[in-house]
């Protein structure tokens, strides 16, 4: 219930505060479920993400937004996993044929500009055999960047959905650090080529 409810409300909010376009949504999957990898620019990423796929995603998100005791019970209604105890859950909800979201750069960045991706995202689809799928978020550190108290309304943003990424290896005992990196990189270039595609 409580999802339902913050996801109407943020479709509410992010189209009538903003001018908000989403662009490729015939590129989420139809017959799997998958993993979403954006940039991270501003606190309004999760939200324009969410409203962009549609589709429920479970995200991950960093610890420190746990101390705050508001957050902390949004995260907990909206079933959201801490970074650094997430690895398991995460797996089991992806085996489950559910969808999971994170931002690989950790943190939302100081200056607009996307920084060094981190292989958890990668990992995950190496275990699981689910798709990634990345989404390059332009407009939102313009609107409510780091050190900002609130947004500046009524900007543009945009969210660009890609072509899934499959990260498949022939043996899946073990993870190859080959791979996992290859993964990274090929993760990263896609949402680099999507922010400055517009």
């Amino acid at each position: 219930m409580w999802y339902r409810l913050f996801k109407l409300l943020s479709i509410v909010l992010v189209k009538g505060l903003f001018r908000f376009k989403v662009e490729g949504l015939g590129n989420l999957p139809e017959k799997t479920n998958f993993i979403v990898v954006a940039n991270h620019t501003s606190y309004l990423d999760p939200f324009l993400v969410g409203v962009a796929v549609r589709r429920r995603v479970y995200w991950i998100a960093q610890r420190d937004l746990y101390k705050v005791p508001l957050i902390y019970w949004f995260m907990k209604k909206t079933s959201s996993l801490p970074v650094g105890r997430a690895a398991e859950p995460l797996t089991e909800l992806l085996r489950q044929n559910k969808n999971v979201g994170l931002f690989p750069e950790g943190r939302r960045t100081h200056d607009g500009k996307l920084t060094e991706f981190r292989r958890g995202a990668a990992l995950l689809a190496l275990k699981t055999g689910r798709p990634i799928v990345p989404c390059a978020i332009t407009g939102a550190y313009q609107a409510f960047p780091v050190g900002a108290f609130f947004p500046k309304f009524f900007g543009e943003i945009t969210v660009r959905i890609g072509k899934p990424q499959f990260l498949l290896q022939e043996f899946e005992e073990t993870v190859d650090d080959v791979y996992l990196q290859e993964g990274t990189v090929r993760i990263q270039n896609a949402v680099k080529e999507m922010i400055y595609a517009g």
